[in-house]
């Protein structure tokens, strides 16, 4: 009877899941696909590099709705099941919760687990394969992140202003650059003409400037200059391509980010992000695992609060999750927090939530306890989102 039971659960819960992990990644891909249909139909990107680069996109996107759909599949399932008085007559065969966890609990460590095989390698290889798809495409359209008329912010350091581009010989006239890359000495560049090729050598992108004038200015008069020319050349950082070799911490193996983390000098905003990042890839397996882990109670808790008021605080509950683990990632990158403890804050904070929810829900209790404010209870917070009487 026990597998019985534990497949009927895993089925309950595979249905939700997939519509959700579905559901939550056409979603962000959405945000997406103005961007890659101007690619397509402005700049004349191919659609085979485009589909790649979605492929690429993939493991990054699943980092985040995997855990949020295996979430939503168990609260919904088991929410469900409550409801449709089930669970009392599981537990009146004489099934305790624990006994119904080890279902739920194989299905969460699954969803950890293919969220830390993402996090270690998938991701990773789908930022450094799109770099080099990137790479191959600018090779053949150097002009794809020049627009006209308009101040291009995508070059690492500087601002480009074009008056008209010639896609098919990249071709640029009527040129303002402002390079800021040197903040004591920012320099602003005028050119009638330019032209954009890719240094196969350097593997980036260089910008042919002719007929112009560069002005340097800082805060000493000694810094100001002004000098006339007729041919210039300025190297450009597009779509964060860096010098060749180089990686950013999110292409980097695990290997290669411990190897990284060792060459940099303690305390220093490079060794900061090395070692968020690097706890960032085991921290969010375990908060997915935590996540799974509290949807169950809170799947169980329409019978005493209602089934609306279970989803709203379950979707708090992920919400409140990734805010803090977004905020410690930034408080960690500007030194204010240990980069090691950094990103397990939002963990060490609901694995105490687990363990509240998992009691109440064992002996029978309300998810909320007899002393929250009378004046703020389910009730009352159901009506603020027009849910109650």
């Amino acid at each position: 009877m026990p597998q019985i039971i534990y497949r009927y659960l895993l089925l309950e819960i595979l249905p939700p899941f997939g519509v959700s992990l579905l559901a939550f990644t056409s979603i962000v891909f959405l945000s997406r696909m103005m961007k890659l249909t101007q690619m397509i139909v402005v700049k004349g990107v191919g659609l085979m590099e485009v589909l790649q680069s979605c492929l690429y996109l993939l493991p990054y996107l699943l980092v985040f709705t995997l855990p949020m759909a295996a979430t939503v599949g168990i609260l919904l399932a088991m929410m469900r099941l409550s409801v449709d008085q089930e669970i009392v007559a599981l537990k009146t065969a004489g099934l305790s919760y624990g006994q119904l966890l080890p279902p739920i609990l194989g299905f969460s460590l699954a969803a950890s687990l293919i969220t830390l095989i993402l996090t270690l390698y998938g991701n990773p290889w789908g930022q450094e394969a799109t770099r080099e798809l990137l790479k191959e495409v600018v090779k053949r359209r150097a002009d794809l992140g020049i627009k006209e008329q308009v101040f291009n912010t995508d070059f690492q350091g500087m601002m480009l202003f074009v008056n008209q581009v010639s896609s098919p010989a990249g071709e640029l006239e009527g040129i303002f650059i402002y390079d800021y890359r040197d903040q004591e000495t920012p320099h602003t560049i005028y050119a009638e003409k330019g032209l954009l090729k890719f240094d196969q050598t350097q593997e980036t992108m260089m910008l042919h400037l002719f007929d112009g004038r560069v002005v340097g200015w800082g805060k000493e008069p000694s810094r100001w200059q002004t000098v006339e020319f007729k041919t210039y050349l300025l190297p450009l950082q597009l779509f964060g391509l860096g010098p060749k070799g180089a990686k950013s911490e999110t292409e980097m193996s695990w290997g290669e980010l411990r190897s990284a983390i060792k060459q940099e000098p303690l305390g220093s905003a490079r060794y900061n992000r090395l070692v968020v990042d690097l706890n960032q890839r085991l921290a969010m397996p375990v908060g997915a695992l935590l996540l799974c882990l509290i949807a169950m109670p809170l799947g169980l808790s329409p019978r005493h609060h209602g089934r609306t008021w279970g989803l709203i605080l379950g979707l708090v509950l992920f919400l409140v999750y990734y805010v803090v683990f977004t905020a410690s990632w930034r408080l960690a990158i500007n030194a204010r927090l240990n980069p090691s403890l950094a990103p397990w804050l939002s963990d060490f904070l609901f694995i105490w939530v687990a363990f509240y929810l998992w009691y109440r829900t064992v002996r029978e209790l309300p998810l909320l306890s007899a002393t929250w404010p009378s004046g703020w209870g389910p009730a009352r917070i159901m009506k603020l989102f027009g849910k109650g009487k």
